[in-house]
């Protein structure tokens, strides 16, 4: 459990937002701040029903989520790959419903709902003079990472916008509650340096295949993933510690844990095929610590190295 905050920054509604063409979104928004009024285990227990609808009806999603498990633990018979799909979209529906508790929970309600491990790392890496990047692996509850490492620090980083103006500001408005300062990709990287400059923590996610133009191949979880080669270059340049962390839904007590791992040592390596595997080592590191809640309906291997076969059908 969080004992403090960092002081809340009150953020009014924009004017545009109130367009009558926005009214739809907003009354769903009434029932969801209603629905996200009742106590957490119901919300739980709606969520596992709701999940097995979910998978049923949205099979490219099932599907993806199921080709990544095979591929990433080869190891697990098809039981085993079927449970963890299953346990899956169990956590991703609770993420989901759990996100009204991000934009209306009271202080005190959120202090309760986020744990968080591994603070001494940061404060141990601003002691030494060096600044910090969180590498956050996308995960069911990441969101509550952000929250969590934003309200105990000034902190930045990108993010991408949802098409929906008002569930982006919505989103925007949790992840800036305490300070936070968020960027889209389109800022490029300046802001992000700049804001590390400042000594800000900065936030930032690597783990999606954007394809060809941007990335090199190097191995994850034992297969060649697109991997896009800023990280080193970003904490060279914004002379960072990188750590890794994570964000584990624990249901029996309620609770977001938020884990930050050690930083890694001799990163970056001034070597972009090297680099680009130590950051896939770190995010491997942390979707072993809470498997089945790393977000894999990501399509993690859409692009294949020249010849090989897609993988996703």
């Amino acid at each position: 459990m969080i004992k403090s905050f960092r002081k809340q920054i009150h953020q009014p509604t924009p004017a545009n937002l109130r367009h009558f063409r926005y009214w739809p979104t907003w009354i769903l928004l009434g029932f969801y701040f209603v629905f996200s009024s009742l106590p957490v285990s119901w919300l739980d227990g709606s969520a596992r029903k709701l999940a097995g609808v979910l998978a049923k009806h949205n099979k490219k999603r099932y599907r993806i989520v199921k080709t990544n498990l095979e591929l990433c633990f080869p190891e697990k018979s098809e039981t085993e790959i079927n449970d963890m799909v299953t346990r899956h979209f169990e956590f991703l529906v609770m993420g989901l419903m759990h996100y009204g508790l991000l934009w209306w929970a009271s202080e005190k309600k959120l202090k309760s709902l986020i744990s968080i491990d591994g603070l001494e790392h940061i404060n141990a890496i601003k002691e030494s003079g060096d600044n910090v990047i969180v590498l956050l692996s996308h995960c069911t509850g990441l969101e509550f990472a952000v929250l969590a490492i934003s309200s105990q620090f000034e902190s930045s980083g990108p993010y991408k916008p949802f098409e929906n103006p008002v569930l982006d500001w919505l989103i925007q408005r949790s992840r800036e509650r305490f300070g936070d300062k968020s960027f889209t990709r389109e800022d490029g990287l300046r802001p992000i340096i700049k804001s590390a400059r400042q000594a800000k923590v900065i936030i930032y996610l690597a783990d999606e295949d954007l394809g060809p133009e941007v990335s090199v191949f190097a191995e994850f979880m034992g297969i060649k993933k697109a991997t896009v080669p800023v990280l080193g270059r970003l904490a060279k340049s914004c002379k960072a510690k990188v750590l890794p962390a994570f964000s584990c839904y624990d249901p029996g007590m309620n609770q977001y844990k938020v884990t930050l791992f050690a930083p890694v040592e001799n990163f970056p390596r001034n070597d972009v095929d090297e680099d680009c595997l130590m950051m896939n080592r770190m995010i491997e590191t942390t979707i072993h610590s809470c498997p089945v809640q790393y977000f894999w309906p990501l399509k993690l291997f859409k692009t294949r190295p020249e010849g090989e076969p897609r993988v996703y059908h």
